[in-house]
């Protein structure tokens, strides 16, 4: 399994404003992705760059303009040169509201384009990193935690700076004297989605992820898992890890290296772009699972998928998303199609060596999903399928 790293992505131009429906729900919400308004470079994943505090007291919830207070301002000013229209506010990304500060009465709390967080009056700027539009939709969230007794948090969690699944940084903000205070600030998982729970006694709590507890201790066959607990410190103003235990969640790290490569095919000829179904050894652990592929202008796309381990993978459905559209493999449109175009348990069988190409009528930024698993070899399951 190669090495990952954080690239930077290219993200389309965000819509301009926001209407009616940007307007801030109970529940968090994905307004758009988010777009960089300079250049933006990803930061490795275990040394998240810092947040930056903004003049909070000050600035209104929204850090943007007034409006309206701009334009009575205006009319009782000494006659001069007509002064520039003020600029929209920048869109909202995301949009929450409830009681983080403990004072009757809810705060508003909404991520804007450019990187401002605002809960009520305070604000911050925080750090977007460049994350396809699919991934930013399925992962990006903005909530309130429970941090302990009536002490309440911002978390921010949005996906990191990779081509395949890319797992979440986490964020938290407390209020403190007026101002957003940043006390968490942590990648966690390798690939991914692990989850990050707050139970209401002050910590923070996730089980860690095969790779990872790999990593963790080099060279073993076989890991246990850990439960990693985080707790605020004394001080309250960052939260640390306070203890870990095992699960009963097992990796054997020999399995996580098996699984297919993805080829880009153009005019350069086979680019690789990387792996696809990781560590889903066996069919109980058949899953969804994405890899980025990149800006292709106009499209068509045309990928190869390849089986170059000793495995056998069982590939039941394989599209891409681009333009915010389901796109399946060309010859899919027939009946019946190819087994790999539709989730239905009958899957395309990829022995080691084998290689399936595809071409998709699809352009501009586009992701690649798989679904399925993999069989290693040789195993009674590799001899069924001869």
């Amino acid at each position: 399994m190669h090495h990952r790293s954080a690239i930077p992505l290219i993200l389309p131009l965000l819509a301009a404003a926001c209407g009616s429906t940007c307007q801030p729900a109970p529940a968090p919400v994905t307004a758009q992705s988010p777009t960089p308004t300079g250049p933006v470079v990803a930061a490795p994943a275990d040394v998240p760059s810092p947040d930056t505090p903004e003049a909070t007291t000050a600035a209104p919830a929204d850090a943007g303009h007034d409006a309206a207070a701009e334009a009575r301002e205006s009319a009782t000013a000494a006659p001069g040169p007509a002064a520039a229209a003020p600029e929209p506010a920048a869109a909202v990304l995301l949009s929450t509201q409830g009681d983080v500060d403990g004072a009757p009465g809810d705060e508003q709390i909404t991520l804007r384009a450019g990187g401002v967080l605002s809960v009520g009056a305070a604000s911050i700027r925080v750090e977007i990193e460049p994350s396809p539009d699919v991934y930013w939709k399925q992962q990006a969230r903005l909530e309130i935690v429970n941090l302990g007794g009536k002490r309440r948090g911002v978390l921010f969690a949005a996906p990191t700076a990779e081509l395949e699944d890319p797992p979440d940084r986490f964020r938290v903000y407390v209020l403190h004297d007026g101002s957003l205070v940043p006390v968490l600030d942590k990648v966690i998982g390798a690939y991914g989605i692990t989850q990050l729970e707050f139970p209401g006694d002050g910590t923070a709590r996730y089980i860690e992820d095969g790779w990872t507890a790999c990593e963790r201790v080099a060279g073993a066959k076989k890991v246990a898992r850990e439960q990693v607990t985080l707790r605020l410190d004394a001080a309250g103003t960052r939260m640390i890890e306070s203890g870990r235990k095992p699960t009963r969640h097992v990796q054997v790290c020999d399995e996580l290296a098996a699984c297919p490569y993805v080829d880009v095919l153009d005019a350069g000829g086979a680019r690789r772009i990387g792996e696809i179904l990781r560590d889903v050894r066996g069919p109980r652990a058949a899953t969804v699972q994405s890899l980025d592929l990149g800006d292709h202008g106009a499209g068509p796309i045309a990928i190869r998928i390849s089986e170059e381990k000793a495995e056998v993978t069982f590939l039941d459905e394989v599209f891409v998303e681009a333009g915010g559209a389901r796109i399946y493999p060309r010859g899919c449109d027939v009946t019946p199609g190819p087994a790999y175009c539709a989730a239905d348990g009958r899957p395309h069988v990829l022995r080691q060596g084998d290689t399936l190409d595809l071409v998709f009528d699809a352009g501009g930024d586009a992701v690649l999903f798989a679904r399925g698993y993999y069989v290693p070899t040789p195993t009674a399951a590799t001899r069924e399928v001869r």
